[in-house]
């Protein structure tokens, strides 16, 4: 077992790249359930800097500038829109309304009764066309022999109710567990497949180098022997690697193995370890140029990531992206992952496209070995 030991000492060689994509791996996952668990759960009114154009001055359009005034701060504001727009652009202002000469009227044949300009970047812009809505409603609900019953409106405004917190629902528990395993397992096809072709494919260069071969032709070593200690080396890498991210898992989110579907996602990252360690078997026997390989795990493993779900939902990529996505196993890997199933059964089409993936990705490489072997 002399070359599968030799194999295991130079792929622990290169055990800084494994340590770097691990911890940054780790802190990410680290990171993501700290936000997951800890969301704000209340909602808190804030005072906006708004700007009041009043053209109507009745006695409806002073109410509701009162009303404003009492949630906001009021800007002085010049009824110019290229003011209105600088103002807005600056920050200077959240919103500026500016209040139609036929207010009432407008309100009363039902038609966009104000000019609202708000600033799209902040969410809490949108507080402003809330508040006015609300009063709009409330003034509209009063309304009777053409006239308005401010007092009410008034005093149905100025209500508050006590808002009490209940505890958080089981369901949405569950929900946050389930997210940060699907997002950990998702992301960790980046890791697995970048780490193969760095450590695996670099490895490969060595063994696969002309001065190997020719000891190895002038030794005792036959050369069957010589291939299946180099795979039963690769085996053993890949499962180490692995290994890692699995029982990482388990030491972040051990005690909640038993609330999840974990057996589908530890079948789903083997087999698909797997199909990356034929596409990096592929590689190898396209190139044993180091520089190129450095260039391919950076560029494949992100590339696949994006394409097929891993870094951007596969519900907000384009059709043709996800065409794409299809002629890589990261697509399948993170369909299983995103799947609520109830067997393995449920997920057998993609499991096997994985394995097709893996079987093609062998079958390519060991003909492109031969050609190799012919042309010595």
């Amino acid at each position: 077992m002399t070359v599968f030991k030799y194999f295991i000492k130079i792929a622990l060689r290169n055990k800084g790249v494994i340590l770097s994509y691990t911890i940054i791996f780790f802190i990410l996952s680290i990171i993501n359930g700290n936000t997951n668990y800890n969301k704000e759960t209340n909602f808190i009114e804030k005072k906006l800097d708004i700007g009041i154009v009043d053209n109507s001055n009745s006695e409806l359009s002073r109410e509701l500038v009162r009303f404003l005034e009492k949630k906001n701060n009021i800007l002085p504001t010049s009824p110019d829109e290229k003011d209105i727009r600088e103002q807005i652009f600056l920050g200077i202002a959240d919103a500026v309304l500016i209040i139609p000469q036929d207010f009432e009227e407008k309100i009363n044949s039902k038609e966009s009764a104000i000019e609202l300009y708000k600033d799209d970047r902040t969410p809490e812009a949108y507080q402003v066309e809330n508040q006015i809505n609300k009063f709009i409603s409330f003034a509209k609900a009063t309304y009777e022999n053409n006239k308005y019953d401010l007092s009410k409106v008034s005093y149905a405004l100025e209500e508050s109710v006590e808002v009490s917190l209940i505890a958080t629902d089981q369901k949405d528990i569950n929900e946050k567990i389930n997210t940060w395993f699907r997002v950990y397992f998702n992301f960790s096809s980046y890791i697995i497949l970048a780490v193969y072709i760095s450590v695996i494919g670099f490895v490969m260069t060595d063994f696969t180098s002309k001065e190997i071969e020719n000891r190895r032709k002038v030794s005792s070593i036959k050369f069957l022997k010589f291939n299946r200690e180099i795979y039963l080396g690769q085996l053993a890498i890949a499962a180490f690697i692995t290994s890692i991210y699995l029982v990482g898992c388990i030491i972040l989110r051990g005690k909640y193995i038993g609330e999840v579907d974990f057996i589908k996602y530890l079948v789903n990252t083997i087999v698909f370890s797997f199909a990356a360690l034929c596409l990096v078997f592929l590689i190898n026997n396209i190139t044993s140029n180091k520089f190129v390989l450095s260039g391919v795990s950076t560029v494949l493993s992100l590339g696949t990531s994006f394409i097929s779900g891993v870094m951007v939902p596969q519900e907000f990529l384009g059709e043709n992206v996800l065409r794409i996505a299809k002629f890589f196993p990261t697509y399948y890997f993170v369909r299983i992952n995103e799947m609520n199933i109830n067997s393995l059964l449920d997920v057998k089409y993609e499991l096997s496209m994985q394995l097709l993936f893996a079987m093609a990705f062998l079958v390519v490489g060991l003909y492109l070995s031969k050609v190799k072997l012919r042309n010595q």
